[in-house]
């Protein structure tokens, strides 16, 4: 169909005003015809956040004594439907004005702003309760019907006026989100507390805390958790650095939505190592399959100096996972475990998620499975398990799908394991794809327990990949750890280009694995080596009897799969500063032995997919092979670049004065064969850092604290 442009339902759907499916559908299917609407389109939009951002920015005007009364007057003129106990940073007159035309109740009080109420300090869950008990006791009768999109709109102004604009912290206080579910049954919206449980009395309430003005800086519900960087170790002290390898990408993504919505992102949500292999790089894969003698993945070395600091060495090492062709793949037995609550309601949680499903459908065939689980308030089995090639059947489920309610993670994910294991494949790749923003609120909700779960079940073949999707309430670090223990891939979906490249390009390396349990350690030479560092793992390091225990589990590799390591080391005599130790009473030193200038002995133990036990694969690196910075090969500059970067965003004092500007140089001249062009993306963000780093405050991350947050749409 043809759309006018000055049809005013293209506005009514830049402002996600529509309600009916089927005139959103219409309007998506105009846009796809006509493409010089969606230009339109993207400028309402524009100006809409604009003006949102304008409001959000404007303090709150204080009120005289004829100014409540003029209020007053005004609402009673008015219809009412449900009474706000909530204290509104009413930005301008204006506003305010609006506010009160949208949401009057007869019979009751106006929004008023009131700017005592802003600079108090957010109660506790306890007074919020105690006062929202006072207020239903006073009540006689509920309020009067309203209408679901009442809700809706009151939720976006919620958002808009509680949250832009405004810094993000790593508390986790309360955070305010309709329930959509309650609409049918209540008689006006019911406004819910995350982490809290209110009474549902049939009652329409909104809890009376006063919501953060623009200059606070202790509200947010994002979530990670705290990274300690690894310091320089003296090869007397600690000669052996061990760790898990780690596939996941998350963090990288993640980052750049920050950067891309105009802020720095929070030191601990910079993983350096997820930003590295966020990356494909050429290093050469194994030329046989294990099933021909090959190993499931090769080990390159290489030195070079430090960019930050040419005085210290910077050594690479590199997995390229085995390129097993698409035809060799074993089937798969999947089931999508998909997070429909209350919170994945935003047009980038759960219609990005529906979008990603379809792309990984349309890769699979009549060898594979699929079911869809979906959870909030309760969990359910929307589509048993079905062959893949019923495409229709399983886009008309996603296609249904609508977000509505809290969310009972802990049940969905139990049903959703055992829909995998009652179609469980030998030798195949079961699996359970969760797409979530992590924030759980109901039933088993304690990280220790899921993760528990997801550990439990791994362990009998069922892996769990983690999709994360949003923004303002998002769980990082919940998500990362189910992940760790269910022994899958990590990634965050931020747009339709990110899901293409994770179910599209990357599907092979993040759906199958070629290798499991992958441990590398590093032993260092002293006669060689005055003190070294891992950059980035930091959630990945382990014990060093942990390398030859076979019990302990580890990351897996897929098919493809590049994995990158980088150790910066100090040459010895270089007299760096480091604490030392007491000589030992009961021992002593024992005798070095003869090296021939090794730096470094690099071991790396796996298993097979279907192995129990480990195999052993060693390999040595002299001092003096290191080449000249121009002489490395491209991948060697850009991964360390990509180091550097994360350092920079993190404020490491290990990186020192080097600046986004030598960052930018050296990723833009090793940006090699760019497919998909992710490295020229990540050239344009490094540029995007320098310039959200200029005149940063006392929150930025380089004080460990977090900027503020994107704009909720």
């Amino acid at each position: 169909m043809k759309i006018s442009k000055e049809d005013p339902r293209l506005t009514a759907y830049a402002l996600e005003e529509t309600d009916s499916p089927k005139e959103r559908a219409e309007i998506e299917q105009a846009l796809k015809e006509q493409p010089e609407l969606m230009a339109l389109v993207e400028d309402i939009r524009g100006t809409g956040k604009q003006v949102a951002q304008a409001l959000a920015r404007e303090s709150c005007p204080a009120l005289g004594e004829p100014d409540i009364p003029a209020l007053e007057q005004a609402a009673r003129q008015r219809p009412v439907v449900v009474r706000f106990l909530l204290s509104w940073p009413v930005a301008t007159a204006a506003a305010a004005a609006i506010l009160i035309t949208l949401f009057v109740a007869p019979n009751e009080e106006p929004i008023v702003c009131e700017p005592e109420l802003l600079a108090a300090e957010e109660p506790s869950a306890a007074a919020v309760q105690a006062d929202i008990g006072a207020t239903l006791a006073e009540r006689t009768e509920p309020a009067e019907a309203a209408p679901r999109n009442l809700g809706k709109k009151l939720q976006t102004a919620v958002n808009k006026t509680a949250t832009k604009s405004m810094r993000s912290r790593q508390s986790e206080p309360m955070a305010m989100q309709l329930n959509f579910d309650q609409f049918a049954a209540c008689e006006a919206p019911v406004v819910m507390a995350e982490e809290m449980s209110l009474p549902d009395e049939g009652y329409c309430i909104v809890p009376p805390y006063p919501v953060p003005n623009p200059g606070q800086t202790d509200w947010n519900s994002e979530r990670y958790d705290p990274i300690v960087e690894s310091d320089f170790r003296s090869p007397l002290v600690a000669p052996l650095s061990t760790f898990s390898i780690d596939v996941d990408t998350a963090s990288y993504a993640n980052v750049r939505r920050f950067l891309n919505q105009g802020s720095l992102p929070p030191a601990n949500a910079v993983r350096i190592e997820e930003l590295i292999n966020y990356f494909n790089y050429e290093d050469p894969a194994p030329a046989r399959s294990p099933e021909q003698g090959g190993e499931p993945f090769a080990v390159h070395m290489a030195q070079s100096p430090a960019p930050w600091n040419p005085g210290h060495q910077l050594l690479r090492i590199a997995l390229k996972g085995y390129e097993m062709p698409w035809e060799e793949r074993p089937a798969s037995n999947l089931v999508f475990l998909l997070d429909v609550s209350g919170s994945m309601h935003s047009p980038n949680k759960l219609p990005l998620v529906k979008d990603a499903m379809r792309t990984l459908i349309r890769r699979l065939d009549k060898r594979d499975r699929v079911a869809v689980v979906v959870y909030a308030g309760a969990s359910g089995l929307v589509l048993p398990s079905t062959t893949a090639d019923n495409s229709e059947t399983i886009g008309h489920v996603l296609n249904n799908l609508n977000a509505g309610g809290s969310t009972n993670a802990g049940a969905g994910i139990q049903l959703a394991y055992e829909t995998a294991r009652q179609h469980f494949i030998e030798g195949g790749n079961n699996r359970v794809i969760l797409c979530t923003d992590g924030d759980f609120n109901v039933g088993v909700s304690d990280r220790g327990e899921l993760a528990a779960i997801a550990g439990k079940e791994a362990g009998t073949g069922i892996s769990l990949t983690v999709l994360g999707f949003g923004m303002g309430n998002y769980n990082d670090n919940m998500l990362e750890e189910l992940s760790n223990k269910g022994k899958g891939s990590y990634a965050y979906i931020d747009s339709e280009a990110e899901a293409r490249k994770v179910f599209l390009r990357d599907l092979a390396a993040n759906l199958f694995k070629i290798a499991k349990d992958v441990k590398i350690q590093v032993e260092f030479n002293p006669q060689e080596v005055e003190a070294y560092r891992l950059i980035g793992y930091e959630n990945r390091r382990l014990k060093a009897e942990d390398f030859n225990n076979d019990r302990k589990k580890a990351g897996d590799i897929g098919p493809g799969h590049s994995i990158v390591a980088l150790y910066e080391w100090i040459p010895q005599g270089t007299g760096t500063d480091l604490p030392g130790v007491d000589a030992l009473r009961y021992q002593k030193p024992g005798k070095t032995l003869p090296t021939e200038g090794e730096a470094a002995t690099v071991k790396l133990r796996y298993k097979l997919p279907e192995g129990d036990s480990s195999k052993l694969i060693v390999r040595t690196i002299k001092a003096a092979e290191i080449l000249p910075w121009e002489n490395v090969h491209p991948d060697f500059r850009f991964s360390a670049a990509v180091a550097a970067f994360g350092l920079k965003l993190r404020a490491s004092e290990s990186i020192g004065n080097y600046g986004y500007a030598e960052i930018e140089r050296i990723a833009a001249a090793s940006m090699g064969n760019d497919t998909g062009g992710q490295r020229s993306e990540f050239v344009q963000l490094v540029a995007t850092a320098s310039r959200l780093d200029t005149g940063k405050d006392s929150s930025s991350p380089g004080d460990n604290g977090n900027p503020e947050p994107p704009l909720i749409d």
